[in-house]
C-alpha cells in the first residue's frame, strides 16, 4: 500500500469508529481509542518544525490560563453569553489590550470561543478551570513544579549526575534554597503551601481509581482466623482508599469484623480524621521507615506511596513490610506503571514522572518494580490494570 493509501486507511478506520460512537454516553475505551487515532494522524501530518513549536503553544496556553485565573478574569466571563475584552477590562480593572491578547491564545486552542471583534465566551474546557476540583492539582503543578522544571538545566549544570536521585538534593529543594530537606520537609516550612498541597492531593486522590482492578472480594474466604489482621493500609492518609475497599467487601457479603482493619499514618494525619468517619477501622500511628508493627496480616496495602520516593527509600519501606509478612500475606501496591513503550493518549504517567523527578520521587515500569521488589525479598505476582490509563494494583508475595 502506498504511503497515501496508509493515510487514507487510517482516516477511514477513524470514520468507522465515529459512526458507532455515542457522544451522549461515550464508552471510555472506544473514546480513548479514537483519541489515539486522531493523535496519530496529527503527528503524522505535522512537520518537525510544527511539532517543535507546538511546545511553545503549550506553555503559552498554560501561562495564559493561569494568569487569567489569578486575575479573576475567567470568573467574570458570563456563563451563557459572550463578553468583549473592553467590558471585561471595566469589570476587572485590567488592561483591555492585555486581556485580549491573553484570551486569543486560548481561542486558538479551543479553551475559549472567539466571536470576533475581541469578543469571547466560555466553553466546557474553560469552565473546567472554575468548576472541577482537579484544578487545585493543576494550580499546584503550574505554580510549584513548573518553575522548577524550567530551571532544571541550571540544576543539572551545578550538581553531580546522581544528585538528582537523592531526595534531599532534589531540584525542588535546590530551587527553594533548602537542600538537605526532602520535599515534604520544605513544605513544612511554608504552612500556606503545605495547606494548598494537602488540598490538591485530596482532589487528586479522589480522581484516581481504587477499585475495579484488584478483586479484593476474592480474598474474603481465604482466612477464617478472626484474630488475624485482615488489611493494613500503610500511610493511608484519611482512610479514603480503605473505606472504599471496606464498602466493596461488605457489599460482597464479607464480615469485616472477623479480622482487624487498620489505617496507619503519622499522628497529625490520623488526629485530623474523626473516629466516626472510620467506623470499624483501627487507627495506628507509624513511621514507614521503621519496622512494621503489625505482623502476619492478610493484606498490606500501599497506595501512591512508592512514587513519592527514590529506590533507596522505597527499599527501606518494602523491607519493613516484607519482614512483617506471613508466607501467604499479600502486599498490594496502588501505583501507575510506565508502559514499556508510549501507548495511548494518556500522558499522565510521563508528566507525573517529571514532577516526581523534580521533588525526589519516581514513576516506575514493570521491570523497575520487579527489580525493586526482588531486592526487598518480594516477587511480583500480577499487575491488575485499569481499563483505561496507567493506574494499577501490583500484587506481591514473599519470594
Amino acid at each position: 500500500m502506498s504511503t497515501n493509501g496508509e493515510l487514507v486507511a487510517s482516516i477511514e478506520a477513524l470514520l468507522a469508529e465515529a459512526k458507532s460512537y455515542n457522544e451522549e454516553q461515550p464508552d471510555r475505551v472506544v473514546r480513548a481509542k479514537m483519541l489515539g487515532m486522531v493523535e496519530a494522524l496529527h503527528y503524522r501530518l505535522e512537520s518537525p518544525a510544527e511539532a517543535m513549536f507546538r511546545q511553545l503553544t503549550n506553555y503559552s496556553e498554560t501561562s495564559a490560563v493561569r494568569t487569567l485565573r489569578q486575575m479573576g478574569v475567567l470568573d467574570k466571563i458570563p456563563r451563557q453569553e459572550p463578553i468583549t475584552a473592553k467590558q471585561l477590562a471595566i469589570v476587572t480593572g485590567k488592561n483591555e489590550e492585555v486581556l485580549s491578547r491573553l484570551m486569543r491564545i486560548l481561542t486558538s486552542t479551543g479553551i475559549l470561543k472567539s466571536h470576533g471583534a475581541d469578543t469571547f465566551s466560555h466553553t466546557p474546557l474553560s469552565l473546567a478551570y472554575l468548576d472541577t476540583p482537579e484544578v487545585e492539582f493543576w494550580d499546584l503543578c503550574v505554580d510549584e513544579i513548573a518553575p522548577v522544571a524550567y530551571s532544571l538545566p541550571g540544576y543539572m549544570t551545578t550538581h553531580k549526575p546522581d544528585s538528582i536521585l537523592n531526595p534531599r538534593l532534589s531540584p525542588y529543594s535546590w530551587a527553594n534554597n533548602s537542600e538537605g530537606k526532602v520535599f515534604y520537609e520544605v513544605l513544612l516550612d511554608h504552612p500556606d503551601r503545605l495547606k494548598r498541597f494537602n488540598t490538591a492531593m485530596t482532589t487528586q486522590e479522589n480522581a484516581l481509581p481504587v477499585l475495579g482492578m484488584f478483586p479484593f472480594a476474592s480474598l474474603l474466604d481465604k482466612s477464617a482466623d478472626h484474630d488475624r489482621p485482615f488489611i493494613v493500609d500503610v500511610a493511608g492518609g484519611k482512610g479514603q482508599s480503605l473505606l472504599q475497599i471496606k464498602k466493596e467487601l461488605e457489599a460482597a457479603g464479607g464480615d469485616m469484623g472477623r479480622g482487624r482493619v487498620i489505617l496507619q499514618d503519622r499522628k497529625a494525619v490520623l488526629d485530623a480524621v474523626p473516629d466516626e468517619q472510620l467506623l470499624g477501622i483501627e487507627k495506628m500511628i507509624i513511621d514507614f521507615f521503621e519496622p512494621q508493627p503489625v505482623k502476619n496480616a492478610q493484606i498490606y496495602y500501599l497506595r501512591r506511596i512508592m512514587h513519592n520516593w527514590q529506590d533507596a527509600e522505597c527499599l527501606t519501606i518494602l523491607h519493613n513490610i516484607a519482614s512483617a509478612m506471613a508466607p501467604d500475606s499479600r502486599l498490594l501496591i496502588g501505583e501507575m506503571v510506565v508502559p514499556e513503550k508510549p501507548e495511548g493518549v494518556d500522558k499522565t504517567v510521563y508528566w507525573m514522572d517529571l514532577c516526581m523527578l523534580i521533588i525526589g520521587g519516581k514513576e516506575r515500569s514493570q521491570k523497575e518494580f520487579s527489580e525493586l521488589l526482588d531486592s526487598a525479598g518480594l516477587r511480583l505476582v500480577k499487575i491488575w490494570r485499569q481499563m483505561v490509563g496507567s493506574q494499577t494494583v501490583i500484587e506481591c508475595l514473599l519470594k
